[in-house]
């Protein structure tokens, strides 16, 4: 099951999906989607919009953000794509080509986290030691 729909992506990114973003917006909704569950602890069944919203953003940032290849470093070993494009990529995305929860994204679905689940302990001497 998803968070999110294509619809929600289009939104996200303020503009229609190119052919390859199509063939590739179902998979990456499903890897957001997993990412997002794992964070919050449970599969919020049906997802509240802000969750859909924090999925879409998700793989929005994967189509929007910039290729870079060696062609786009100068001679000191500087990512010029990043800097023309104006975007501030976290140490989290750097090595992912997959959608990937930043901490803004995190405060974003806080509210929605599972609180920490209480462990019952009983004690193995229940009835009093037995030697």
């Amino acid at each position: 099951m998803t968070l999110a729909t294509s619809a929600n992506v289009v939104s996200a990114l303020g503009r229609s999906l190119t052919a390859t973003e199509t063939s590739n917006v179902a998979n990456m909704i499903e890897q957001a989607s997993d990412l997002v569950v794992g964070y919050l602890g449970h599969y919020p069944d049906p997802a509240p919009a802000p969750i859909a919203r924090a999925v879409a953003t998700m793989v929005a940032a994967v189509f929007d953000k910039p290729t870079v290849t060696t062609a786009d470093y100068d001679a000191s070993g500087y990512s010029t794509s990043r800097e023309y494009a104006r975007v501030a990529v976290g140490v989290e995305s750097q090595s992912s080509s997959g959608p990937w929860l930043t901490k803004g994204l995190k405060q974003r679905l806080a509210p929605f986290r599972q609180a920490g689940r209480a462990v019952p302990l009983v004690s193995e001497q229940r009835g009093g030691l037995q030697r």
